[in-house]
């Protein structure tokens, strides 16, 4: 047997049936774990309308559809709906980072996000939706799930995963007040590939398998739902720790952009992956930093990339939405 058989047989390619859903002009909502920041950056530095995370980062399928709820039922938060801590309001429905020393501040802050990404939902093509665990804190003395411990003491919570019921219904609720927003658009799943691994090896099995399962079930149902296996690439394709980080938990920037890539040839038109590779050349180009001091060598490097920049509009008229800052 050749050493190239030998060498393929390290991975496990394995065929992905194409979903073409977007093109140049789609515009993408992110949310969901840090993956989803990952990806969202991708598209963002190639130039398409998208927005991420207008709670932050949440991992649990519960806090997720409890986000999309408030967007899509335009609730408005006040001082009432924050835990008060260590000198800070914080709103335990969010990431941590959403705290401050006046109530009123933090609401205003939320509250303008949610109009924000409300207006952008009702006109958005695809929803991509990212959950990395089914293990949930509930706080004691509130008696509710929380998006982010806040660095609120560990005794104060509960933690337990979710049933593959509450996962179900949580997908279907995400389901219900997206369509609410806007009947028109596609909704994509994809289980995060990061490990939770301070939850224990064993445990972080369970709960991806718990994801994956209810979505299973809940595209039995509802077979419109899209899926797209970004952790099944990672953990059966590449199939290796060189991989991951340091940490053997997150996926490399090169693991994360062959994600990236895969799921560009899955939901993308070819023009798409053409656009997305000529756009990245031009911002490495644009971004490139000029070694010469002659500042005759750097107005001619600064026309060429504004030469090149009007290229790629040239090249793809169609498209409606350039970055203002690429101007």
């Amino acid at each position: 047997m050749s050493s190239e058989i030998l060498k393929n047989r390290l991975n496990t390619h394995f065929f992905i049936e194409p979903n073409t859903i977007a093109n140049i002009n789609s515009q993408l909502f992110f949310v969901g774990s840090c993956f989803s920041e990952n990806i969202y950056n991708y598209f963002q530095n190639a130039g398409f309308a998208c927005l991420n995370n207008p709670f932050g980062i949440l991992f649990n399928p519960h806090s997720i559809a409890l986000c999309i709820e408030k967007i899509a039922t335009e609730y408005r938060y006040s001082a009432h709906d924050f835990t008060y801590h260590s000198g800070e309001f914080h709103s335990m429905h969010h990431h941590g980072s959403y705290k401050h020393k006046d109530a009123e501040t933090l609401a205003s802050r939320i509250n303008r996000e949610i109009e924000m990404t409300l207006e952008f939902l009702s006109n958005a093509d695809i929803a991509v939706i990212t959950p990395g665990t089914a293990k949930v804190w509930q706080m004691n003395r509130i008696e509710m799930i929380v998006g982010n411990c806040h660095k609120i003491p560990n005794h104060e919570f509960t933690t337990r995963i979710l049933t593959e019921t509450e996962i179900i219904k949580a997908y279907k609720d995400c389901i219900y007040h997206f369509r609410l927003i806007n009947p028109n658009i596609k909704i994509l799943f994809t289980i995060s590939p990061v490990k939770h691994l301070r939850d224990g090896i064993q445990e972080n099995v369970i709960s991806k398998s718990r994801l994956i399962s209810a979505l299973a079930t809940l595209r039995a149902e509802h077979p419109e739902i899209l899926y797209f296996p970004s952790y099944e690439i990672l953990t059966e394709e590449l199939r290796d720790h060189r991989f991951y980080t340091e940490d053997l938990a997150h996926p490399t920037p090169w693991a994360t952009e062959y994600i990236f890539n895969r799921f560009c040839e899955n939901c993308f038109t070819q023009e798409s992956h053409q656009y997305i590779e000529d756009a990245r050349n031009w911002l490495r180009m644009k971004n490139h930093r000029v070694m010469s001091e002659n500042q005759i060598d750097i107005d001619n490097w600064k026309l060429r990339c504004e030469e090149v920049g009007r290229q790629l509009r040239s090249k793809y008229p169609s498209k409606t939405h350039w970055p203002a800052q690429w101007a």
